[in-house]
């Protein structure tokens, strides 16, 4: 059948030109993109797109080529081309194609882990598909939003969300993203600690297909739920025949880092390098990072090459930190929720917008210009207020990510101080505040410090020039509610220097006591007016 299509295909575009146009080329290559997305992309390769006329080719040309990037899982396009597509559709009130488009830059979004951006999209693909029956479409929706409800720990409305795309592929007699739907469930099983419901949703899945891809997910995913069942030769039985495998996305790395969590436990260790490695050079989320990363830290920790050990929790820092940023966005529950609200009011909310339009017209006509006056600086006050209380919320988060950068790190060394002595106990100590605070650079204490405490340094710096760096860097410490003994550690200093240090301090920014540098030192990191 594949033969038959490709002859077909090169008689169309190569040798009866004159009997056909570009735009049914592309027409051809939109009914084949689902089964034969080679096939159709080479159709699409030999067209121009910058040769159409019409807006609706060049709508359309876009469009298939998102499709088939998340066909093939190559590097994404650029997403104004799908954004020019989205704005035709949207004037044309072409719902359908709407919502591929949609979808196309959700999924786009979801892989770059804009989950927040890509929820949004994916539900107002929803809203254009109310009655189309597109249920290969709608069963890709609903498992981008289960993928995303899962990352975020929601498992609840994800298997609902799997549920409804399992229910439209079987609708649609997709039995191949069926069987991925349900090892999506089983995954989700897994991380609720209920393995043997996950085993048997993985069993399922395999029953019913002759897939490679499918069957390598499925080995990988019974791989994983023997793991957390502590299973570990059953696990190291799948993981490993998971690895002959073909796959998509980062499913290698994942079959990677979990098979060398598994040696790891089974010390291992040399196996377990390999593969923790082997997992890095394979597309992988920031998840499956860190864990490797974690993994090659206690690697090299048991070899006692501290140095190397140093560079791989640096780098599992950095995945952290990416991680602690997609966690921080909205929610996928709340924005459906919004959305939801949003849309059952939408008809009611136009009317009333109306008629609140036209009471605030003929209320602005009516008044003087001394309310007028009046409400504009009322409305510049809450503004301002409202700034301020932005800075403030923006400065006290920042102070907070300090601590707790501080607190994580002193957590990496908490193995290290196990067996150490004092001195290096201190040594570490003194290396944890210098990583963190940059106590070595005077520019980017600076700049930390400033942005974390209103330009502390720099008024101290401009107002009370006779102030020395040591003395800058203990209201730094004091604000950030450093321990006393660390402070004479990094000041290098004994109590009676320290408190002599602070008394000197108070006398240079004109203060009566050294009790009063606390109360000095908060008044000057608020934001004021």
């Amino acid at each position: 059948m594949y033969y038959k299509i490709c002859i077909y295909i090169f008689v169309i575009c190569f040798l009866f030109p004159g009997c056909t146009s570009e735009p049914n080329q592309m027409k051809i290559a939109e009914r084949i993109m689902e089964t034969h997305p080679d096939s159709a992309i080479s159709i699409l390769k030999h067209l121009k797109q910058e040769i159409y006329k019409s807006n609706s080719n060049r709508a359309l040309y876009w469009l298939l080529f998102f499709e088939y990037t998340e066909s093939i899982d190559k590097k994404l396009l650029d997403p104004s081309f799908i954004d020019f597509s989205i704005s035709y559709y949207l004037k044309q009130n072409d719902y359908h194609q709407l919502a591929r488009c949609y979808y196309c830059k959700g999924h786009m979004l979801m892989h770059s882990q804009h989950f927040d951006e890509s929820i949004l999209l994916n539900l107002k693909a929803i809203d254009c598909l109310q009655n189309i029956n597109d249920f290969v479409l709608l069963g890709k929706i609903y498992s981008d939003m289960g993928a995303i409800f899962t990352i975020q720990k929601n498992y609840k409305e994800a298997l609902i969300k799997f549920q409804y795309s399992l229910f439209c592929f079987n609708k649609a007699g997709n039995k191949k993203n069926a069987g991925f739907i349900i090892l999506f469930i089983s995954h989700i099983y897994n991380s609720l600690n209920k393995y043997e419901t996950a085993r048997w949703y993985s069993k399922k899945a395999i029953s019913h297909t002759t897939d490679s891809l499918l069957i390598g997910v499925v080995y990988q995913e019974m791989g994983i739920t023997y793991y957390l069942s502590k299973q570990f030769d059953s696990a190291q039985y799948y993981l490993r025949k998971s690895l002959i495998y073909p796959f998509k996305w980062n499913n290698y790395s994942i079959r990677c880092r979990f098979l060398s969590d598994l040696l790891f436990d089974l010390n291992k260790n040399d196996s377990s390098f390999i593969y923790a490695t082997r997992a890095l050079k394979y597309p992988a989320s920031f998840y499956t990072q860190r864990d490797c990363y974690r993994i090659l830290a206690n690697l090299e920790y048991t070899r006692r090459d501290f140095k190397q050990m140093g560079i791989y929790l640096s780098h599992y820092q950095d995945c952290a930190d990416s991680i602690r940023k997609v966690e921080s966005q909205p929610k996928g529950v709340f924005l459906e929720k919004l959305h939801n609200t949003t849309q059952e009011a939408n008809g009611t909310k136009r009317n009333m917008i109306l008629i609140v339009s036209v009471l605030i017209l003929i209320l602005i006509l009516s008044s003087g210009l001394v309310i007028y006056l009046y409400k504009r600086n009322k409305i510049k006050r809450k503004q301002l207020e409202a700034y301020k209380s932005q800075l403030n919320k923006k400065q006290e988060f920042v102070t907070q990510k300090l601590s707790l950068k501080i607190e994580e790190a002193r957590t990496l060394q908490a193995d290290i101080r196990k067996n150490a002595t004092a001195d290096e106990r201190a040594k570490l100590d003194i290396e944890l505040y210098n990583n963190t605070l940059y106590l070595n650079n005077r520019d980017d204490f600076n700049r930390e410090m400033n942005q974390a405490f209103n330009n502390i340094v720099t008024m101290l710096n401009a107002e009370y020039p006779t102030i020395t760096r040591k003395e800058i860097i203990w209201c730094c410490l004091h604000l950030l509610d450093i321990p006393h003994t660390d402070r004479m550690l990094l000041l290098e200093v004994s109590s009676d220097s320290l408190y002599k240090l602070k008394q000197r301090l108070a006398q240079k920014l004109n203060l009566k006591s050294t009790k009063e540098l606390s109360s000095f030192l908060k008044a000057r990191t608020e934001i004021k007016n």
